[in-house]
């Protein structure tokens, strides 16, 4: 192979991979977007900025460490954002930033446990990550979201049953 056959290879390959080469077909991929939660009254979609949870639901833009008042129903907290994964840079290992309730402030971290009455989780924070909990009659007034694996990072829940509609809009004290 001459000198110039081995230049125009090496450059082929070069623009090859700094065009992303080799998966066929020119145009654009189906990927998952970062932030693929659509919010709504149910649907709080969960990210992290500057070390606290920020809960967007459909009338805001995203409020860190929002006070909630929910109502009877069922409501996820969508973490598939990628925030919800700190990668491991300076820290080694990464930072995953999983969502749980107790009814002691900040939780684990504040010397209580989780609750875990009509509480589910999916998934991975960072990705596919949910957490689903069932708000009902027998729901502690107060409750209180945290991050299992870091303090300071969650909010107050005040749970309203009775006269009010099926679902509460979510309240800001901040």
């Amino acid at each position: 192979m001459s000198y110039k056959s081995l230049n125009l290879l090496l450059l082929s390959l070069f623009i090859l991979a700094a065009c992303g080469g080799g998966g066929g077909g020119g145009g654009t991929a189906a990927s998952t977007p970062a932030n693929s939660c659509s919010p709504s009254t149910t649907n709080l979609c969960i990210t992290v900025a500057g070390g606290k949870f920020v809960v967007q639901n459909t009338s805001s833009t995203g409020v860190s460490q929002k006070t909630l008042t929910l109502n009877a129903g069922t409501y996820t907290f969508d973490q598939t954002n990628s925030s919800n994964v700190t990668p491991a840079g300076a820290y080694g290992t990464a930072r995953i930033h999983q969502i749980a309730f107790s009814t002691t402030s900040d939780g684990t971290h504040g010397s209580g446990s989780a609750y875990t009455t009509g509480v589910s989780t999916s998934g991975s924070p960072g990705s596919t990550g949910k957490t689903t909990i069932v708000v009902n009659s027998s729901t502690p007034s107060t409750l209180y979201y945290y991050c299992q694996n870091h303090s300071g990072m969650g909010g107050t829940i005040n749970i309203v049953i009775g006269n009010q509609s099926s679902q509460v809009e979510f309240t800001e004290t901040n």
